[in-house]
């Protein structure tokens, strides 16, 4: 993307109420001088006022050099770091260079200083949650254990490789880390939260990992069409609501009963190879798209009811309309 071109995204999401912008790539720090330049953009003028950059640390060659370039971006308006280590990173990064990012950004008092890890079955991979702490040489909790009322995250987050992209090819099944089903979780909240812009103009509405062009996930191309019709017609879209309001579980208890011959497994590494199971097989696919509808008022009504609770406060108020005198 170009810089113009991120500009005119954020003023999209601003006028959205989008509270949050992450730059990921790739590898976002290639952006060089513009960074700093477009975190104030964000900060001053779109009026965001949270922004997070996923990085693989390869810049923080010391920790002086790493302080310098934190110290810059958080001045010029990035409020968290995230960085990505792990089976799929360490091949390429110097391990020393992620603990050079961690504890500057750490001395420096950013808000978040998380290390995203994706780790292969325990005692299998080259790079293991072990082999970080004792680089890092602190304790590093996972962050869901830290408080909802917490102003700083420090941690590590122990995320699983997925033989997708460029693990199809490189991690056998023996290094997966596969849990049950059951342990899987069912509906993906980040689904139309966390809505991102890819640079040849793809949108999908999550974080869009393994994300393909022609998956059910993808909701249009910002090249094309601006971000506000797109994800109105997304917030209508059969398919994202099931996921997020019923759920993956359901999906595929529905998609078996309509075809019993359904090859589908009962192991998976994460809520998003759940997801890729059913929604990139031909068949389950085809199902979906010719009977979906069958499901639409249960989906409509899980929707109401779960944005009628404290699962979802933001999407559902009790507001008092006011005359102009003030009178209820």
């Amino acid at each position: 993307m170009t810089p113009d071109e991120i500009r005119d995204l954020v003023r999209q999401a601003a006028d959205l109420g989008a509270h949050n912008v992450v730059f990921t790539g790739g590898e976002p720090t290639l952006l060089g001088k513009e960074l700093p330049v477009l975190l104030r953009f964000i900060r001053d003028e779109a009026g965001i006022a949270s922004t997070r950059l996923v990085t693989n640390g390869l810049w923080a060659t010391s920790y002086a050099v790493a302080r310098r370039l934190l110290a810059g971006w958080q001045e010029a308006g990035l409020v968290e770091l995230n960085i990505s280590c792990g089976e799929y990173h360490q091949e390429f990064v110097p391990l020393e260079r992620v603990v050079h990012a961690w504890r500057a950004a750490r001395d420096l008092d950013y808000a978040t200083v998380l290390l995203a890890g994706e780790f292969t079955a325990d005692g299998q991979g080259r790079t293991t949650p072990d082999v970080i702490r004792r680089a890092i040489g602190e304790p590093l909790p996972p962050p869901e254990l830290a408080s909802p009322f917490a102003r700083r995250v420090r941690g590590l987050s122990c995320g699983a490789a997925m033989n997708y992209g460029r693990g199809l090819k490189e991690l056998s099944p023996a290094l997966l880390r596969h849990q049950s089903e059951e342990q899987i979780p069912s509906r993906c909240t980040d689904l139309l939260s966390a809505i991102t812009c890819h640079p040849h103009g793809r949108v999908t509405a999550c974080c869009g990992i393994m994300v393909r062009d022609d998956s059910l996930l993808t909701i249009g191309d910002w090249r094309q069409e601006r971000l506000r019709p797109l994800l109105e017609a997304a917030h209508d879209d059969l398919i994202l609501n099931w996921i997020r309001y019923l759920g993956l579980k359901d999906m595929k208890a529905w998609l078996r009963r309509k075809d019993p011959s359904l090859a589908q497994r009962t192991e998976y590494i994460s809520i998003c190879d759940l997801c890729a199971d059913l929604i990139y097989d031909p068949r389950s696919r085809a199902i979906l798209l010719e009977h979906g509808e069958e499901r639409r008022g249960d989906i409509l009504a899980a929707r109401l009811a779960l944005q009628a609770t404290v699962d979802e406060p933001e999407r559902f108020t009790y507001a008092v309309a006011m005359s102009e005198k003030g009178t209820p």
